[in-house]
């Protein structure tokens, strides 16, 4: 690549690791350039010519990367409204670190004002379903579950939950991440995914947390994949009733 190129669109979203379905090609690579640079021409690459970037591209492990919001903005036209949505959720989180940085926690990606100056920096094809989801975007979804299991709460008319709510005991010790919680409620909910059924640690070490959670008076309630089929109906009932048992009024 030219210095002056940078990856953009899906290349970038894939860079970016960044919550995408399973329907999408990735049988060719999209690289940008700034005006007066011309895009590139060669076979199995999708050159883009980009006027009116919001950000500068940014270095993902040395490779040339259009900025996050930008890249967002870009996948308006490939995109339904929820899924922008997982991927806002997905850039504007913290990250958690590896290795002996275990519990910091890394900026993110992006801002959720990002994203809206990118948006309304110049007309994006797209930008209607653009519009829609940026204001239904939250801090703190870990994963496109945990967005679609929050989407169907607030659809169904139940409170906004607090995402990945710190949950301590009375001595302020850290007993759990909460994916979806009520604090005045005392109601989480998660979801998991199957790490959590085939790995025997994990398994182990979740039923340690689930008893540790409910010994501070807690409900806590666990969904799978086939609780958030059909509309996540399953899940919604399930959560109704346990907010209205705490004394929620709809």
């Amino acid at each position: 690549m030219a210095p002056a190129q940078f990856f953009s669109h899906l290349s970038a979203a894939h860079l970016l690791e960044a919550p995408l379905p399973a329907r999408l090609r990735w049988d060719e690579v999209h690289v940008g350039v700034r005006p007066p640079d011309r895009a590139p021409r060669v076979a199995g690459v999708v050159g883009h010519r980009l006027a009116g970037l919001f950000g500068d591209p940014i270095l993902v492990e040395r490779l040339a990367v259009v900025s996050p919001a930008d890249m967002w903005c870009q996948l308006g036209p490939i995109l339904d409204i929820d899924e922008l949505i997982a991927v806002g959720d997905h850039l504007i989180r913290e990250r958690g670190a590896s290795g002996r940085w275990l519990n910091q926690r890394l900026p993110a990606l992006c801002s959720l004002d990002d994203l809206g100056a990118a948006l309304s920096g110049s007309r994006r094809l797209g930008a209607g379903a653009l519009r829609a989801a940026l204001p239904q975007i939250r801090a703190g979804s870990e994963s496109p579950k945990e967005t679609e299991l929050r989407l169907a709460f607030v659809r169904a008319g139940l409170p906004e939950p607090v995402l990945n709510h710190e949950l301590r005991d009375r001595w302020g010790r850290f007993i759990a991440r909460l994916d979806l919680a009520y604090p005045a409620y005392r109601a989480a909910f998660e979801y998991d995914g199957r790490q959590h059924a085939t790995d025997p640690g994990q398994f182990a070490k979740d039923v340690d947390r689930i008893h540790a959670v409910t010994r501070l008076g807690w409900s806590h309630d666990r969904f799978l994949a086939h609780h958030l089929q059909a509309g996540a109906a399953v899940a919604i009932d399930r959560a109704r009733e346990r907010l209205i048992a705490a004394g929620w009024r709809p």
